[in-house]
């Protein structure tokens, strides 16, 4: 203090600054935190496996659903595997429309609607398509 007035050096202003700003900080740190530890929807049971079609157009083409990933079958034994990020569901008419979000290899995201029906042993629809898909058999170990 310098004749009776006090003296404040930048450094000075930013340590009160920073007293009275570190609360605010430490509120965004816990809100974030609560927001990075959403839960995603695991996938449901009954879409988990391997499905197929018989439409002309999807010939040897399929769609497998695992607990972390989605693999799309794309002709001539060859299959695009992705990791899914999240699902969500929604029921229309009776029936379940799930979205699935995914990640390509490139981290670009992705998703892919579909309407499950539990009729018949279970279809499923993909968005914009008429096109039933059905569950593959599940192999038996002999």
């Amino acid at each position: 203090m310098r004749n009776g007035t006090p003296q404040f050096d930048s450094h000075g202003k930013l340590q009160r600054i920073g007293v009275h700003i570190s609360p605010f900080y430490i509120f965004l740190i816990i809100l974030f935190s609560f927001f990075g530890c959403e839960k995603n929807i695991p996938v449901p049971q009954h879409l988990i496996g391997e499905w197929t079609t018989s439409a002309p157009q999807y010939e040897g083409r399929y769609l497998k659903i695992a607990e972390h990933s989605l693999t799309f079958g794309i002709g001539d034994g060859e299959e695009v595997s992705h990791n899914i990020e999240k699902v969500t569901a929604e029921q229309a008419n009776g029936q379940t429309v799930y979205t699935i979000h995914y990640k390509d290899k490139e981290g670009e995201t992705w998703s892919l609607t579909l309407t499950y029906s539990s009729a018949s042993g279970g279809t499923i629809k993909l968005k914009n398509s008429n096109v039933i898909w059905e569950k593959a058999a599940a192999e038996t170990p002999s």
